[in-house]
């Protein structure tokens, strides 16, 4: 009997120790808040914090970056955009004002951009690689033959023949994620190249000479360029394009490409309304 009643009085102990516990814990929690009143009454909260208002945030990554100054309202520079089905150029009919032919090539690009490319081109060969040039400039007819081309192709895959079909639609859908509706190919602004080390009968980047590619990545930017659509940023521009660079002239380029940002971030640094 004396026995159960020791133990009875130790779990009591035992018991009494845990709530003691629990309730200097929650104490030591609490804070007196002024509610307001005419005495300014107190109350005892445990669910209210406190900030400085007039505290300045954290600065995050992006805002220590030294970002460059750029006037995109400035028709003269080369930080005009157009990324995807939302971002289209102003018209069907837009033609650079400035093209210029590629030597050695039926390709035009900007003539602002042509002797960065020029001097990129030889640097690469300079280090002993063959570039070769196999896209620049596309009008908007042309990327509509390449589209319309594309969604014919996958149609006749499904066993599709009569643009009329709606299941023809399916085609033009998935023809979307494969080559660029008419009117949003940056190819149309006379900025961007598609650059390789050979004619390829077939793209695919695995497949391509990486040593070419890492070269040009280390270097483009030193010419004004970027690698426009690289895969890790497929997310992000929607495109993978690893052999599409685009012009957008050196103190941008080099920023880019350090800070390892694709166009899409670069511009909505500038542009906070901008979503992708």
């Amino acid at each position: 009997m004396k026995r159960r009643k020791l133990f009875w009085l130790f779990g009591m102990a035992a018991l009494c120790l845990v709530l003691f516990t629990i309730i200097d814990a929650r104490l030591e929690n609490t804070s007196s808040v002024i509610m307001g009143g005419a005495q300014g009454a107190y109350v005892t909260s445990d669910t209210v914090t406190f900030e400085d208002p007039n505290a300045e945030a954290e600065p995050t990554a992006e805002d220590l970056l030294d970002w460059p100054e750029v006037d995109f309202e400035d028709p003269s520079n080369q930080y005009r955009m157009v990324r995807d089905e939302t971002n289209f150029l102003l018209s069907s009919a837009f033609i650079p004002e400035d093209l210029a032919e590629i030597p050695g090539y039926r390709l035009s690009i900007s003539s602002v951009a042509l002797p960065y490319l020029e001097a990129l081109m030889d640097a690469a060969r300079e280090a002993g690689f063959t570039i070769y040039v196999a896209g620049a400039y596309r009008t908007y007819g042309h990327q509509n033959y390449l589209f319309n081309s594309k969604a014919s192709q996958i149609a006749a895959g499904m066993g599709i023949d009569d643009y009329m079909d709606p299941d023809y639609q399916l085609a033009v859908e998935e023809a979307r994620t494969i080559t660029a509706f008419p009117g949003s190919s940056e190819h149309q602004l006379g900025l961007a190249v598609d650059l390789m080390d050979r004619q390829y009968s077939s793209w695919v980047y695995e497949n391509m000479n990486q040593e070419f590619y890492a070269w040009l990545d280390e270097h483009c930017a030193e010419y004004g360029f970027i690698k426009r659509y690289p895969t890790k940023k497929l997310l992000l521009t929607g495109w993978d394009e690893p052999w599409h660079y685009r012009f957008v002239g050196k103190e941008a380029a080099t920023f880019i490409m350090e800070h390892d940002l694709c166009y899409e971030e670069f511009y909505a640094h500038y542009h906070p309304e901008f979503t992708f």
